[in-house]
This record gives structure tokens, C-alpha cells and sequence, in this order.
């Protein structure tokens, strides 16, 4: 790896680990249909579980709900899954819908569909857990680290995931998936427009900036040569953060 390819690397971490903030909704184009999960990378819901096709719904969408406390015990409650369909007719976009699979302990229901950013085009899933009242929302990059890279991969994940505050990065050792994520209990902060705006852009976001980093790293010949390097900026830049140390000066 050059010094200058080093550096452009380096740059794009930290502003990863910098990254406080969600882009604007302008940011987030409306997706394009996805007619054929067997091509995608999409691999956390099961391509041969049952989909439905009820896509033709719309309303004004300026409409506000107001937040939903989801119980799946109570049925004049909301489901999440069912919030999140009618979240996405009222914005008009295209996705595809994975009934629970009979073997999954679990009873996850997904929502996958494709969006745009800044050009970029990569997956996106929504995985609910309506028993536990869990949501989460991953951003699947639209390509696969080869085996050769996957150890610098798992490295340059484990020191970035360490200092990251709000989600996470992790990787499919089995085919070089990579993948962000980030997740909420629905059970405690109830669930409504903005909260699924705030999660899915801030799930774009980062998914945008790990496609640079690691689209930098495959292109790299042999990223084991300096991964040393680069793990030690990642440790020096920690080092620089820490506080609450026995010094003469007040911190």
C-alpha cells in the first residue's frame, strides 16, 4: 500500500469514527425495485421463505403517525412489521417482505430493499423481532472481501467497532460479507416516522463511509505488509482521547 493510499484510508476511518451525525433525508433517493433476492448479498432472511406481494398502497406523505408501542399480544396495537410496510407505501418505495422461516426460533420477520447514496447502490434490511420487540436495520455492502484480505478486514472491524458509539461493523467470515448495523427496543422508545428516518439515515451513512474504507482495502495488494502501521495510527488516536489520567494539570 502507497503512503499516499495509506493515508486516504486512514482519512476516511476517522471519518467513520468521527461520524456523529445522520445525513439529510435529501441523501436518501427512493429505491429501485428488487425483483431477484437470489442475486442480491442479502443473506440474513431466507431467499425460500414465502413473499409478499401487497406493494400498492399510498398516502399523503406529510402524514405524521404517532409513536406505536408494539405488542404482539394486544391486537388493537400496531405491529412494527406492519409499520414499517405502511412507512414504506407512504414513501412510495419498492421491498420485498420475508414471513418468519419455520425453523427460526426467533420468528424474525425482514424487509429488504435497494437504495442510492451519493451513487452508491447497496442493500438494506430490516429485521423485527416482534415478540422481543426488537428492530434492527443492517446496510449490506455490495461486494465481498476475498480471503485474502479477511484477516485485515477483521482487524481494521475490531479497532473500529471499539470506539464506536452507536452501532457496529461485522463480517461473514463464511463469504467476506460485510455489513453495518444498528438496532433499537421498540418496547422502550415506541416507534414512529422520525425514529425510523433517524435509524435507516444514520445505517446509510456509515454503510456509505465503511464502502470506502474497505472498497480501499480489497485494492490493496498485500494489506498484511501494513496493517501494523495502520493499527498503530488507530491506537495512537485512542491514546490521544483518553482522559481521567494522573497528571499535574487539571484535565
Amino acid at each position: 500500500m502507497s503512503h499516499n493510499n495509506k493515508r486516504s484510508l486512514w482519512q476516511k476511518i476517522k471519518q467513520l469514527l468521527n461520524k456523529s451525525a445522520p445525513d439529510s433525508t435529501d441523501a436518501i433517493k427512493t429505491p429501485q425495485a428488487d425483483h431477484d433476492m437470489n442475486n442480491s448479498n442479502i443473506k440474513s432472511a431466507d431467499t425460500d421463505t414465502t413473499v409478499d406481494t401487497d406493494e400498492n398502497s399510498s398516502q399523503d406523505d406529510n402524514t405524521k403517525t404517532s409513536i406505536v408501542k408494539a405488542n404482539p399480544n394486544n391486537n388493537g396495537d400496531t405491529s412494527i412489521t406492519d409499520y414499517l410496510k405502511q412507512y414504506f407505501h407512504d414513501k412510495q418505495w419498492h421491498y420485498t417482505y420475508y414471513r418468519p422461516i419455520t425453523n427460526d426460533s426467533q420468528r424474525s420477520h425482514h424487509l429488504s430493499l435497494r437504495m442510492r447514496n451519493k451513487k452508491l447502490d447497496c442493500g438494506y434490511l430490516f429485521r423485527i423481532q416482534e415478540d422481543n420487540s426488537l428492530l434492527a436495520v443492517y446496510g449490506i455492502l455490495p461486494f465481498l472481501i476475498p480471503e485474502s484480505h479477511q484477516s485485515a478486514a477483521m482487524l481494521l472491524i475490531t479497532q473500529i467497532n471499539y470506539d464506536m458509539l452507536i452501532g457496529n461493523l461485522e463480517m461473514d467470515v463464511n463469504d467476506g460479507e460485510i455489513r453495518y448495523k444498528n438496532a433499537i427496543d421498540v418496547e422502550a422508545f415506541g416507534i414512529d416516522d422520525d425514529i425510523i428516518e433517524h435509524l435507516l439515515q444514520s445505517v446509510v451513512a456509515m454503510t456509505t463511509v465503511a464502502y470506502e474504507i474497505f472498497s480501499d482495502l480489497i485494492k490493496t495488494q498485500d494489506p498484511a505488509q501494513d496493517m501494523p502501521t495502520l493499527l498503530g495510527e488507530l491506537r495512537q488516536r485512542f491514546d490521544d482521547r483518553t482522559f481521567f489520567l494522573p497528571t499535574q494539570l487539571v484535565q
